[in-house]
């Protein structure tokens, strides 16, 4: 995998033997619309075999047409396939359908690869734990953040099984507040908390799957602008109103770059955190 110019030939593992022969990818990623989402189809486009599969999910229609476009634009050889969905809702047999339809379905070369990129979630309420007082809300955010995750995970396994020859790769867009306490980000920290060993445990059940959680950095996106705005906490709230006058948010393609060199290199545990400052 090159980062900068579209190669034929697949990837290498580690130890130097091919990651997968020759054919094209199926590729799924939610969030698909804006942001991290959408740099990671724009950054991946160059790098997909001719036939390639890139299904986008997102909620906007308008969103997930510009990055149709984009990827388009990248490489026309690559069918990206728009999916409005609100995962919040999403069932296991919307997971299905959508990925039966538009990956398996009129595919005549099988896969070498598959890969599917947990990127889309949501802050939540901002505020703290003692003030938590909507069950609907809580029970909403989780979800979307995991129970979704849990579902879409399950059908690509089921979908994958299928050809037995095909590289499997389930990324987690993950974040360092799922390892350590932000005050007033309750609901954000448990649920990337709870994403990361959800992902460890699929790891674990699944040794062929090539698993990981990526903690992409903090990102000059929407989400920064709510997080600066809306963050109970004072401290945390004008730590990140420093970062961004500072100029030390990432742009989300920096990011991206930097998560498919630690897919490249191949290194890592299945199953692990990497963090995008460890790279």
């Amino acid at each position: 995998m090159n980062l900068h110019n579209h190669v034929s030939a697949p990837p290498s593992m580690s130890d130097g033997t091919s990651a997968a022969g020759p054919g094209p990818w199926w590729v799924v990623v939610t969030g698909a619309s804006q942001g991290l989402g959408a740099a990671i189809c724009t950054c991946l486009a160059p790098l997909l075999p001719p036939g390639s599969k890139l299904l986008g999910m997102a909620r906007s229609q308008q969103g997930l047409d510009s990055t149709v476009a984009s990827v388009k634009a990248i490489n026309p050889k690559v069918t990206v396939v728009p999916v409005v969905i609100d995962l919040s809702t999403a069932t296991a047999p919307d997971f299905e359908a959508v990925l039966e339809d538009h990956l398996a379905a009129e595919q005549s070369t099988p896969p070498a690869q598959a890969l599917v990129f947990h990127n889309a979630g949501s802050l939540g309420a901002l505020k703290y734990l003692r003030e938590m007082d909507d069950a609907s809300h809580i029970s909403n955010y989780f979800n979307l953040n995991i129970g979704s995750v849990i579902l879409l995970n399950a059908a690509f396994l089921r979908l994958t099984s299928a050809v037995p020859s095909c590289v499997v790769k389930m990324i987690n867009i993950s974040s360092i507040c799922g390892l350590e306490p932000f005050k007033s980000w309750g609901l954000y920290c448990t649920g990337k908390a709870g994403r990361n060993m959800l992902f460890k445990v699929l790891a674990a059940e699944n040794p062929s799957v090539r698993v990981l959680s990526y903690g992409p950095g903090p990102l000059n996106t929407d989400m920064q602008v709510h997080a600066r705005t809306e963050t109970q906490d004072d401290d945390l709230r004008k730590a990140y109103t420093s970062m961004k006058e500072e100029g030390k948010l990432l742009s989300c393609d920096a990011s991206v770059k930097k998560l498919l060199q630690v897919l490249e290199k191949d290194e890592f545990k299945s199953g692990d955190y990497v963090d995008i400052y460890d790279v």
